[in-house]
């Protein structure tokens, strides 16, 4: 088991990232944006800089956090492919074999079929296979997978060679079905399972706001239990969309991205590294920390 974070949770700056991935006790990085560029649209140089700063510091890069997918049924899907193969052509460059996506934004009709989903990202599949990817989908209240279940039952429908899921117990709190993070969440998607996103939330009234983790609802006591004992070997990121001060607006939390979502992050972000640390250690599971 490693710890990682989102690069953009914390700074749109790459060396400012690696260095606060190791003042922090972080193996990894997932990236987002740097520099208020999404992944894709980032230069091969950029790229190769960041690939080096990470090599050099002894830290993985471990998943490309793009929004692939992340729009409506009706738009340009040729468009979206091919911003796929740039995703596994940035994901290449920094070293990693792991981009994440979603199941198309829901329609104000209703969620479409798991049939229609899979369909719809079946295309996808020659164009990860191609670049040796997986594709790890993730749950989202925005979505037509809005939860796990909804999300397994998609990819029941892929390959698995090149589908996989993000387990993300923080936005079962915003589920608009209401799935429980633990365990329901974790018993649907835990046959497709290949990273984790660690967020945490507190519902006050029908208000969500997100707080560091072992703070809010989401379990992740519980959760980090089931995983060790499990036998979860994968990286445990931090995507919080916690701040300190503030809370992030509606558009900012549907699509999270550049310096104004990165702003009033790097304080909480501080805070949600040491919570899940401490949350690891009572679990006697502490992973080695970067000298």
């Amino acid at each position: 088991m490693k710890l990682a974070f989102i690069t953009d949770e914390v700074t749109q700056n790459f060396a400012e990232a690696v260095a606060f991935a190791r003042e922090n006790g972080l193996q990894g990085l997932e990236v987002r944006s740097v520099d208020d560029t999404p992944a894709d649209r980032l230069s091969a140089q950029d790229l190769r800089e960041c690939r080096l700063r990470a090599d050099d510091a002894g830290l993985a890069v471990c998943n490309v956090a793009s929004s692939f997918f992340k729009c409506a049924p009706q738009a340009d899907r040729a468009a979206e492919l091919e911003k796929l193969r740039r995703l596994c052509a940035a994901a290449d460059a920094l070293g990693c074999r792991t981009v994440r996506g979603f199941a198309l934004l829901r329609p104000a009709s209703g969620a479409l079929c798991p049939e229609a989903l899979a369909e719809a990202l079946a295309p996808a599949g020659p164009i990860l296979r191609a670049a040796g990817m997986h594709l790890l989908l993730e749950a989202d209240p925005g979505v037509n997978t809005s939860n796990h279940a909804a999300l397994a039952a998609v990819l029941a429908l892929l390959d698995p060679a090149c589908f996989a899921a993000v387990y993300d117990a923080g936005n079962d709190l915003f589920d608009p079905l209401g799935e429980r993070p633990f365990p329901d969440a974790y018993e649907h998607i835990r046959p497709y399972l290949a990273h984790v996103h660690v967020k945490d939330a507190v519902c006050r009234g029908g208000d969500v706001q997100c707080v560091a983790p072992g703070a809010g609802q989401a379990g992740w006591p519980a959760i980090l239990a089931r995983l060790h004992a499990d036998g979860y070997s994968g990286w445990l990121s931090l995507e919080p969309h916690y701040r300190k001060g503030r809370a992030l607006t509606e558009e900012q939390m549907r699509l999270p991205q550049g310096a104004a979502f990165t702003e009033g992050g790097r304080e909480a972000g501080r805070e949600s590294a040491a919570a899940l640390r401490a949350l690891l250690r009572r679990e006697g599971w502490a992973p080695e920390v970067k000298a």
